[in-house]
């Protein structure tokens, strides 16, 4: 699939621009600040939309322009470059989260595996975690399932109704 032109997700605000102009037409310079563009892309943009060459200035009518703008973002392209741009914005948020949440370094002390982390406490349906930060709640969690882990049968004992 060819590139998407840089200015397709900013149809709403180039339409909007366009359609307040009040001039009949529009030239190169007004589509280069337009569509915040160059001189050789105006002028291939121009001739794309239909533009014509009156004497040395390249011209496109303005309702025309606007037609042709309206039909783009009505169209399946721009659709879907605005949901892939979103999904994209949303996928690099996941990774900014994810990555914030694998910078905190827990250090694990070697517990007791028979026993519970200092601080929790467990007892028929209730459990109790006396923290002092994200870190040390983070850490208590990590030791507690590791003394789960280590004896399944105490830790259903001590967490099961008596």
């Amino acid at each position: 699939m060819p590139a998407q032109p840089h200015w397709l997700l900013h149809l709403p605000e180039i339409i909007a621009e366009i359609g307040a102009l009040a001039t009949p037409v529009v030239d190169r310079a007004v589509l280069e600040r337009v569509f915040r563009v160059r001189r050789r892309r105006a002028i291939e943009l121009m001739g794309a939309f239909g533009g014509y060459q009156a004497g040395r200035t390249f011209l496109l009518e303005r309702q025309q322009l606007l037609a042709a703008l309206d039909a783009m973002r009505q169209g399946g392209r721009f659709t879907f470059e605005r949901r892939r741009k979103e999904k994209l914005a949303q996928e690099l948020e996941r990774v900014r989260r994810s990555r914030a949440a694998a910078r905190i370094a827990i250090p694990v002390e070697k517990e007791d595996l028979a026993g519970f982390p200092p601080g929790v406490e467990l007892a028929a349906g209730r459990l109790t975690i006396a923290f002092a930060s994200v870190e040390d709640l983070l850490r208590k969690l990590y030791g507690l399932a590791q003394a789960a882990a280590s004896d399944f049968e105490a830790f259903e004992n001590a967490a099961g109704p008596r």
